[in-house]
Parts: C-alpha cells; sequence; structure tokens
C-alpha cells in the first residue's frame, strides 16, 4: 500500500481539524460582517413564520440552515417591531440580532457554526471523490488547497451564502457527469437534486444550467449511439422538476399560499424592463402564475444586474461595473500557489491539445475531465457579464475545480518534476495562509503587493465587510483610547466595545479637519470613496496610517498634543 493510502484517513482528518481551527479562532476576533444579520434574521423568520418576503435578494437555504440551531435556543422573533411590520430588513436583523435574550456574539456563532460545519463536510467529499477518481495522494493535495487557501476559509466563518453554493456546483458537475457516464436513473436523480440545492442556496447556480447542458451535448458528441435525444429529455425533465419540488418545499409555507389562492398574479408583478420579468408576467397573465418568493426575488437580481451596483476596481469607479473586474479580482486575490496550479493545469492542457489527432482526442477524452473543465469556465465567462461587481465571492466556486485539477494533473506524476512541483505549491499554499492569519478576508497575494496593497485594486467584502470593529477596540485599548473619530462601513455597534466615536470630517470640512484632536479610523471602503463621494476622504488618503486593523480600517493619529511634543522648536535667532 502506497504511503498516501496507508496515512488516507488520519491526514484528512488532520487538514479538516486545520480548517476547522482555523475558522473558529479566527471568527471569535470578527464581529458581525456587513449583512449576517439580515441573512440571520431572515432564516429565522422563515422558520418562526414563514416570512418568506425578507432577504428575498437570496435565496432561503442557506439561511435557513444558519438559523436551525437557534431554534432550539431562547431566541425572539421581533415580529411586533416596526422593521417588521415594514419589512426593514437591515433594521429587523439589527433589533434580532442586538435585542434579543441572549447576547448577539452568541447568537451570531450559533448561526456560523453550521457553515463552517458545511464547508468541513464539503471537504470531506471533496477529498473521497478525488480519491476514487484520482487516487488519494491527488485526494490529499487537492483537500490540502481547499482546507488552506484563505478566501474559502474567510467565507466559510459568515453566515453567507457563497461557500455553501460553491460546494453545491461541484457536487452537482461530478454527479452530473456520473450520471452521463452510467445512465442511471439514480444518478439522474442526485445530479438533479444537488443542482435543485444549489438553485435554493444561490442564484448564481443557475449559471450551472447552461455548463450542464452543454456537458450533455459533449456526451451525445462522444456517444451518439448510446444517448438517443429522448435521454436528453429526460433529463431536462429530471432537472427542471426536481428543481422545482426543492423550491416548493424549501420555501412550503409560501407554496401552501399560492397553492390555496391566496398570492397574486405575476401578471401584475412582473417587471417589464427586464427580460425575466417580461417572462414571468406573460406567464402570470395566460398561465396564471402565481408571485411566488423564489421567482419574485430572482426578478429583483434581475432588476439590479440592470441598474448595476457601486464598484471600485484599481482606483476606478463605476455602476455598471467591468467586463474585467473578476478576471483582475482573480489574480489578485487568489494565492500564488493557486495561480501556479492554473498555469501548470494550463501548460498540461496546452501540451496535450498539440498532439496529433486533435478531434479524436477530444471526442475520446474521458469525461471527467470535462466536467472539471467546463463548469468553471462556463461560469466564470457568465460572471463576466454581471454588474455586480461586489467581490471576488462571486467566484469562489472554481476553486475547488481547479485544486482539483492541479492536484489529479501533477500527482500523476507525467512530468519529471510534477510532484516535487505539487509538494511545492502546497508548501507556498500553506505558507500564504499562516502569513495572512488571522486576518482571511482581506488576503492579496504577494504579486500585488499584499493586503496592504489591496486597496489599489479593490474594495467591499474583498478586504471590507465591517468585521474589524473588535480588533479596533482592542488596538485602542491597547494605547489607552476609546475615543475615536470613527467612519465605519458595517452594522456592527461600535458602543458595544465601549467606544466612544466622533464624526469624521470631510475634505470640504477645513473647520471639522483643523479640530480634530485623537485618532481617526475609516474603513477602507469610505477612504477609497466608495459609497460615499469620491472625494470625501481624500485629505486622510495623503497621510500615511499608523495602523491598519485588520487590513480593513485604517487609523491615523492626528492627537494635537501629541503632535506639538513631537515637533522640534524653532531656535530664535540672536
Amino acid at each position: 500500500m502506497r504511503t498516501a493510502d496507508r496515512f488516507f484517513k488520519p491526514a484528512v482528518a488532520l487538514l479538516l481539524a486545520i480548517l476547522a481551527a482555523l475558522q473558529v479562532t479566527t471568527a471569535l476576533q470578527e464581529n458581525q460582517s456587513w449583512d449576517e444579520h439580515i441573512h440571520l434574521s431572515a432564516g429565522y423568520a422563515y422558520w418562526k413564520a414563514g416570512a418568506y418576503w425578507f432577504d428575498m435578494q437570496h435565496p432561503a437555504l442557506a439561511k435557513m440552515i444558519a438559523a436551525a440551531p437557534l431554534l432550539f435556543l431562547n431566541v425572539r422573533l421581533p415580529v411586533e417591531s416596526a422593521a417588521w411590520k415594514e419589512m426593514r430588513d437591515g433594521d429587523m436583523g439589527t433589533e434580532f440580532l442586538y435585542h434579543n435574550s441572549l447576547s448577539a456574539d452568541r447568537i451570531l456563532l450559533a448561526g456560523r457554526l453550521p457553515m463552517m460545519a458545511l464547508a468541513i463536510l464539503f471537504g470531506l467529499a471533496l477529498a473521497w471523490w478525488t480519491r476514487w477518481k484520482f487516487g488519494a495522494a491527488a485526494a490529499l493535495a487537492a483537500l490540502a488547497f481547499y482546507c488552506l487557501d484563505p478566501d474559502l476559509i474567510a467565507h466559510s466563518r459568515y453566515v453567507a451564502t457563497d461557500v455553501p453554493v460553491a460546494a453545491l456546483i461541484f457536487l452537482a458537475s461530478i454527479a452530473a457527469v456520473e450520471s452521463l457516464e452510467t445512465g442511471r436513473l439514480l444518478d439522474l436523480f442526485l445530479a438533479s437534486l444537488l443542482f435543485a440545492l444549489a438553485a435554493v442556496t444561490k442564484y448564481s447556480a443557475l449559471l450551472l444550467a447552461p455548463a450542464i447542458a452543454l456537458l450533455y451535448v459533449i456526451r451525445w458528441w462522444q456517444r451518439p449511439r448510446e444517448f438517443p435525444l429522448r435521454r436528453l429529455a429526460m433529463a431536462a425533465a429530471a432537472f427542471t422538476g426536481v428543481t422545482l419540488a426543492v423550491i416548493a418545499i424549501v420555501y412550503w409555507p409560501e407554496t401552501l399560499r399560492c397553492l390555496r389562492g391566496r398570492a397574486e398574479s405575476f401578471a401584475e408583478w412582473g417587471d417589464p424592463q427586464t427580460a425575466l420579468g417580461r417572462t414571468l408576467g406573460w406567464m402570470g397573465k395566460w398561465l396564471r402564475l402565481p408571485t411566488h418568493t423564489y421567482p419574485f426575488g430572482l426578478q429583483l437580481l434581475a432588476a439590479q444586474n440592470r441598474t448595476g451596483h457601486d464598484a471600485y476596481l484599481m482606483g476606478r469607479h463605476s455602476q455598471l461595473g467591468w467586463w474585467y473586474y473578476f478576471p483582475v479580482a482573480f489574480a489578485v486575490k487568489s494565492t500564488v500557489a493557486a495561480l501556479l496550479a492554473l498555469l501548470a493545469v494550463t501548460v498540461a492542457g496546452v501540451r496535450w491539445l498539440a498532439a496529433r489527432r486533435l478531434w479524436r482526442r477530444l471526442r475520446d477524452a474521458p469525461l471527467i475531465w470535462y466536467g472539471l473543465t467546463v463548469p468553471p469556465l462556463v461560469y466564470f465567462a457568465i460572471s463576466m457579464t454581471s454588474t455586480i461587481n461586489a467581490g471576488m465571492r462571486y467566484v469562489l466556486p472554481v476553486y475547488p475545480f481547479l485544486y482539483v485539477l492541479a492536484a489529479a494533473v501533477l500527482a500523476r506524476g507525467r512530468w519529471r518534476f510534477s510532484r516535487w512541483l505539487l509538494a511545492g505549491l502546497l508548501a507556498v499554499q500553506a505558507a500564504e495562509c499562516i502569513g495572512i492569519y488571522p486576518d482571511y478576508l482581506a488576503f492579496f497575494n504577494v504579486l500585488s503587493g499584499g493586503p496592504g496593497n489591496g486597496p489599489k485594486y479593490l474594495a467591499d467584502s474583498n478586504i471590507d465587510w465591517g468585521q474589524d470593529v473588535k480588533k479596533l477596540a482592542k488596538w485602542l485599548k491597547a494605547r489607552g483610547a476609546n475615543r475615536v473619530y470613527f467612519r465605519y462601513f458595517g452594522s456592527y455597534p461600535p458602543g458595544l466595545e465601549y467606544l466612544d466615536c466622533l464624526s469624521v470630517p470631510g475634505t470640504e470640512d477645513r473647520a471639522g479637519r483643523d479640530a480634530v484632536d485623537g485618532f481617526v479610523a475609516v474603513s477602507v471602503t469610505y477612504l477609497v470613496g466608495l459609497y460615499v463621494p469620491q472625494n470625501e476622504y481624500a485629505w486622510l488618503r495623503q497621510m500615511n496610517p499608523v495602523a491598519k486593523v485588520g487590513y480593513s480600517i485604517y487609523v491615523y493619529d492626528l492627537r494635537k498634543r501629541y503632535l506639538a511634543a513631537s515637533t522640534v522648536p524653532e531656535i530664535a535667532p540672536r
């Protein structure tokens, strides 16, 4: 038995334990990120009141999983509050998290733990499947890449949809390949179920549909006699039917309301300014389609994609984004090991394509290689057309595919030094993971200048999601201060950390700037001019910060007493 096979189980357990330790220890140091309170309170409202009209821009499943532990705790749903009655998501989330029977930290940790558990379970599934297909060495390498990826660690700790949907997209893709290879109905059902679960986790999972359709076309091209059109029709019916069934079950109170005829027709609510809205309006008119929350939320997302989203990239601002936003984000936010792994996979692919009888080789290639390349390429390409450029977290689903591909290609040892290269990449991945601890959200690779250079490229959830107020309070306490001029991009109340916060004057407020006496702290998202006037804090950008707390909050020392004491007095002439 080879070494990798002999130590496979303990090695998997060790890697997953490292992932769990990194998740928990860093999550405890961070406060609530930007919209965790919205997701968590909405998930709890779905369970307790069937109130799916909260936070409709995101499907329900991940939020319900996060909120499930709260069902066993004495947590109150603020149905009597004005925020609930007026359906104000943010205010309701604040009321739920910070004015409840349990502390906000305890409620938040209870919601974060299921997200961490899902990431760990996916790591286990990733290792098991990769071993089955490519061997134990490739499986351990892929799992090590996954467990030590700073971006995946960062987003796996939050009550959010990004890592769960990345896991489900990968699992649905490989299940679709298995279904195509075996032709078994059970495999088709499993692939359909995983796709449906991804679709009720994040709307972007629907981008997987054209990728799976392309896999079916490839399989038909490879084996036309084994793949008649009726099999394609059966697959389309299975994916559609299972997805509709899962939506109906996850949204059961909403589904029941529609079945009872208590929902208005989409003919009245379809948005005529988007193709999706017009389609839903037409279906509502002719098919009497009721206004179910799931398609209504999808319509809201389509409307947002039409109007755009405030975005920042390399010092520029835009409402409609850039087609190259995600390529740049991938280049600066991926680890050097991931970029080198992509290069190695690309070189291996080019060498394979350069061989003779290319067309025949493409037709005879194992379908699994298409399953590992087509979905991430299609997903990434379609993502580049989006006007919502709010963070590289939107393309996290490509990383599991990349890591399995790199591990499979290099562990097989077709090149002379491939295994040594794989070992080197894993060492680099580990070094980058250790180097950014505990500030994983703000990771930028060394090629871009590291996290301290991050704002030159990106802002928002790439660095700053409002997660570092606790770290700022600790930094100020170490210097005997709790009074700070603070402009914060986030939803966490700084008063919970006993901070005495004053407003930060803008560039045009000369008198206010002259009157500042103390530490000034500004979230980097606002500092670069995102979601505020672009020159609001230009006067601070001209200074050097004395600290970059968590790399997301820049601190400037403008204490007059300190400045006066450090000034060399002028010598009067004799």
